[in-house]
């Protein structure tokens, strides 16, 4: 094989994701890549730019093609992401030391990937098990399941966060499940499936999607302009999609600022779901997640309209109670533990978030 200094990676076939995650991945960091396929496929030569066709890997003519291919476009290494190409190639490449079989086989990395979430599963069910008093329902499965589906969801939620939330569910009282700020929907998938499994109460969840309300003005400048990069209509329509494999029959989303979100809650007036129905909040919130603005006065008033329907054994997630970028959360967190400790079951920091349970006895509104 003659020896070129571009060298380049051929993907063979380049028909899947894998193929197109890897091919972008690669022209990031400046490698050269070819792809090849024994099939048509328009939108893999369209991010390709040229797709070029080689035989099935069963004709007789194909290992001649291949090397030639390989060879014309100086080719040094192979990705196979389809696991019958990848275990043929195994037995071809090893008769040709020049070229490099690079990647586990597809299976390979399917049984790994399991493997590795069930290990993350295995981590956390000790500290989904100390988030609460009550013995939970969730198994290793379902915690593995929880963990997957939030992982392809876009969002920093972390494990540690996540599994506070599921342990804390297993104590939470009936009544509305109430989020500020959802982005593309991580954390609102969690609180729906946790809802639904303890029998808790709807879900609503509560997100402007508007640059202006996005803005954190207390904050470092540089992220201030991360906000710049969104396009809004992308999030709207990223959380709906997102949430579409959810139970969508007990949630309902208020695209509004969260001070006009709680006069319509206020009000207890049924709120329109994504799929057409009308959805009914009883006004006594059971578990409410704060990660809207967090800016201080944001953070305070979000806490103030909205924990005044907070329920007696209802629990708070004040999201980024430890946060490199500013302290917003955190003052109004600490403001609230010490001005209403008598209030207060028990708290604790889990995931940079904040989690407040209150008496399950005595008044339900907390001023903080």
């Amino acid at each position: 094989m003659a020896q070129h200094a571009d060298a380049a990676t051929l993907i063979f076939p380049a028909v899947n994701d894998a193929a197109l995650a890897y091919l972008n991945a690669a022209r990031n960091r400046g490698e050269r890549v070819v792809c090849a396929a024994s099939v048509a496929n328009e939108d893999m030569a369209a991010a390709a730019g040229t797709l070029y066709r080689l035989p099935s890997i069963h004709d007789a003519d194909f290992a001649a093609q291949f090397l030639a291919l390989a060879d014309a476009q100086a080719v040094t290494r192979v990705l196979c992401p389809v696991s019958t190409v990848h275990a043929f190639m195994v037995r071809l490449l090893a008769q040709h030391p020049g070229l490099q079989l690079i990647g586990e086989s597809p299976v390979q990395q399917q049984i790994a990937a399991h493997r590795a979430l069930m290990a993350r599963a295995q981590r956390l069910m000790p500290l989904i098990d100390l988030c609460s008093d009550e013995v939970g329902l969730l198994s290793l499965r379902e915690v593995a399941g929880v963990l997957r589906q939030a992982s392809l969801i876009y969002g920093e939620s972390n494990d540690d966060k996540l599994a506070a939330m599921m342990g804390i569910f297993a104590d939470a009282p009936a009544g509305d499940v109430v989020e500020i700020g959802s982005l593309m929907g991580r954390s609102a998938f969690v609180l729906l499936y946790l809802a639904w499994r303890y029998r808790i109460g709807p879900v609503l969840t509560i997100d402007p999607w508007a640059a202006a309300e996005c803005a954190q003005h207390d904050s470092p400048e540089a992220l201030q302009h991360v906000t710049d990069e969104w396009d809004y209509e992308v999030l709207s329509e990223g959380f709906m999609i997102n949430l579409v494999p959810c139970r969508a029959g007990d949630h309902a989303h208020l695209r509004l600022p969260s001070a006009q979100a709680f006069g319509v809650y206020d009000r207890r007036e049924p709120i329109l779901s994504p799929l057409g129905g009308r959805i009914a909040y009883s006004g006594r919130i059971a578990v409410i997640h704060i990660d809207g603005n967090h800016d201080h006065a944001a953070v305070q008033q979000d806490c103030d309209l909205w924990m005044r329907h907070l329920a007696p054994g209802g629990w708070l997630i004040l999201d980024d109670y430890v946060w490199a970028h500013g302290d917003g959360p955190q003052r109004v967190g600490d403001a609230l533990l010490h001005g209403q400790a008598g209030r207060i079951e028990r708290a604790f920091c889990c995931g940079k978030a904040l989690f407040v349970k209150l008496r399950e006895t005595g008044e339900s509104a907390v001023n903080t």
